[in-house]
């Protein structure tokens, strides 16, 4: 029935005064503008991710890497600062193992000054930060009715974990009421948007369709939200094994089926 007779639903109306961004008290800005930004690599599954968090802010960032050459660490560590600009701050001191000694010049064309730890020392901050988002990936992978997962999924994974960790408040930060990413992008969680589905969750995304005879939906895991306004969701396809976005899905029980398709992935 869903595959024959889902019919097509359009995307909501967006609220422009949700899109704007949240102001700060002008307080806030000017004590905690200039940002101290820790980084380190992060492996799961050997795959390797650049994680940062900023102090008192404690607003995390993740990435997964292709590569991890000077050239492509310092062009993510600038994503990572534009995201700071656009809230109205500025990143001014970088903390990194003394491994990262490399980056020192291309930091400072960005006006950003490398402090680096000695031999068998760490930046505690971020060590701390990737403990708890390896903490968070295995507590919902234990939700999950899957022995293994493919290289797309662990990497969606972490990204949801840090994202969750951005929406709450954190203890020691700024603020006991606004969330690191309410500070620093202005954006907000809602629950009847965002908390639609689990991480893993057997869906039947709805699809674009006409009046031939293919099927309107397809079968799909839930990933993460996008952070949109709208509530959009990442769905990893079982079809083709790559990541969609939509923003309509039908939540089903779970088939024996998709475990063995996510297995085959895997091992692909």
């Amino acid at each position: 029935l869903l595959k024959g007779k889902t019919p097509r639903r359009g995307p909501p109306k967006v609220d422009s005064s949700i899109v704007a961004y949240t102001p700060l008290p002008r307080s806030v800005h000017e004590r905690y503008q200039e940002v101290t930004l820790c980084v380190d690599i992060m492996y799961v599954n050997t795959i390797p991710f650049l994680l940062t968090i900023s102090r008192k802010i404690k607003f995390g960032t993740i990435e997964a890497l292709d590569g991890q050459t000077a050239t492509k660490l310092v062009k993510a560590i600038q994503n990572v600062a534009r995201v700071y600009h656009h809230g109205g701050f500025r990143v001014r001191h970088v903390l990194m193992d003394g491994q990262f000694e490399c980056l020192r010049g291309p930091l400072l064309g960005m006006q950003a000054l490398l402090n680096t730890t000695s031999r068998d020392e760490h930046v505690g901050d971020i060590e701390r930060y990737v403990r708890t988002t390896k903490d968070r990936m295995r507590c919902t992978y234990t939700t999950t009715p899957f022995t293994v997962m493919c290289h797309r999924m662990v990497i969606e994974l972490a990204m949801r974990s840090v994202f969750w960790l951005n929406a709450f408040p954190a203890t020691d930060g700024i603020s006991s009421t606004l969330s690191p990413r309410t500070i620093v992008t202005g954006q907000t969680v809602h629950h009847d948007r965002h908390c639609t589905y689990d991480f893993g969750q057997y869906v039947q995304t709805h699809e674009e369709h006409d009046n031939t005879m293919a099927p309107r939906t397809v079968g799909a895991l839930a990933m993460r939200p996008t952070g949109n306004v709208q509530g959009s969701f990442y769905f990893l396809s079982l079809d083709t094994g790559r990541i969609i976005n939509r923003l309509h899905a039908t939540p089903l029980p779970m088939p024996n089926e998709v475990i063995d398709r996510v297995r085959r992935l895997a091992r692909q």
